[in-house]
């Protein structure tokens, strides 16, 4: 293994958006003053008047997007004038797009109120329980209806947000890696610890069709599974998603399970698995995913498993903490490997999200 890279039923849960200067889940367009191509703004919560740190705002059909600083304030900078589409996202809230039309004369400026937003919070809708990994959902309500606000609205934000952080503020993150090979008695046939280190900006992300890495054998890897996967065109088209049902799997920290699976007639090896959201804060706490599809002409691959374990460095913001990993081929001494991956240190490259300490 290698590091990591429908129906609804109107259940109220608890979460949403609504921009001050739109009503509807687009608004008409609004002229905007972003001088030299500058556009600044303001995230508060329509409720209290507080700033909502961290919010997600991403300009639509390109690579530009920012987290809100703690205090609410935004900048997006480079943009050229005319029409522009963003959208403003955040853990329990109703993602919301907004229509813009953009004046970027002037030199830049700084210090204005630019763009005001404020936020709603609204109950969060829990789908119809699907036990079968054949129904297509939630894919198809996100690209129809960002604002439906569901439970599954609520893990691709999640995964919005991680890869956020993985492209737009790149950093560099350490493990120590623990190694154990078992064999066929299960007994403990050699163990080792290493330090590994990763760049997130080498990190590609799923490919349809290139989860296994390598001509089939001893050496041959798997890319594994990451929640920011969830916002990959690639993965979110070549998957099924479901709501499973409340989570009681970790102790004290009840959640809600989301199912993943490839689609029908994807032969190659690929991944089906969950994403566990928790109750009360509406973050990605854990997933599990597994190694489907394999045939044995691919691979000597005959399980491959991995649970992730997440912790958030500050609110809404999360980070892999533990990577725990079983696998098992049909050729070599080792019956089972086992790997443990303890992160316990990362930094921001060249930006960062959170204030300096």
């Amino acid at each position: 293994m290698t590091r990591p890279g429908t129906r609804h039923a109107a259940t109220a849960l608890g979460v949403g958006l609504v921009v001050a200067l739109s009503v509807g889940p687009v608004s008409a367009q609004i002229p905007v003053h972003a001088p030299g191509g500058l556009l600044t703004g303001m995230v508060r919560d329509s409720a209290t008047g507080l700033p909502v740190g961290y919010a997600l705002v991403l300009v639509m059909g390109t690579e530009q997007r920012v987290f809100a600083s703690e205090s609410g304030r935004f900048s997006l900078a480079g943009l050229s004038g005319g029409r522009r589409t963003i959208r403003v996202q955040q853990i329990g809230y109703a993602a919301r797009t907004l229509a813009l039309q953009l004046d970027v004369d002037g030199p830049p400026a700084g210090g204005g109120p630019g763009l005001e937003v404020t936020l709603t919070r609204r109950p969060v809708l829990l789908p119809e329980i699907v036990v079968q990994g054949d129904v297509c959902s939630g894919v198809e309500a996100i690209g129809a209806s960002p604002e439906e606000g569901s439970i599954l609205d609520e893990a691709f934000k999640n995964a919005e947000r991680v890869l956020t952080l993985e492209k737009s503020y790149p950093y560099r993150f350490s493990y120590a890696l623990t190694k154990v090979l078992l064999g066929n008695d299960k007994q403990e046939l050699r163990r080792w610890t290493d330090t590994i280190r990763y760049d997130t900006r080498a990190l590609v992300g799923y490919r349809r069709g290139k989860v296994l890495e390598g001509p089939r054998g001893p050496r041959q890897t798997a890319n594994y599974f990451s929640t920011s996967d969830l916002a990959r065109d690639q993965f979110r088209k070549s998957h099924c998603f479901w709501y499973a049902g409340r989570d009681t799997t970790r102790d004290g920290a009840p959640g809600h399970r989301i199912e993943f699976a490839p689609v029908r007639g994807l032969a190659t090896a690929d991944w089906a698995g969950s994403v566990i959201i928790d109750s009360a804060t509406m973050m990605v706490a854990r997933s599990e995913a597994r190694l489907v599809n394999l045939r044995d002409k691919q691979t000597t691959f005959t399980t491959a498993s991995c649970v992730v374990s997440y912790q958030q460095i500050v609110p809404t913001l999360v980070l892999e903490s533990q990577v725990d990993c079983v696998s098992s081929r049909s050729s070599g001494p080792a019956y089972l490997t086992l790997e443990r991956w303890l992160m316990f240190g990362f930094r921001f490259i060249d930006k960062s999200p959170v204030p300096a300490s």
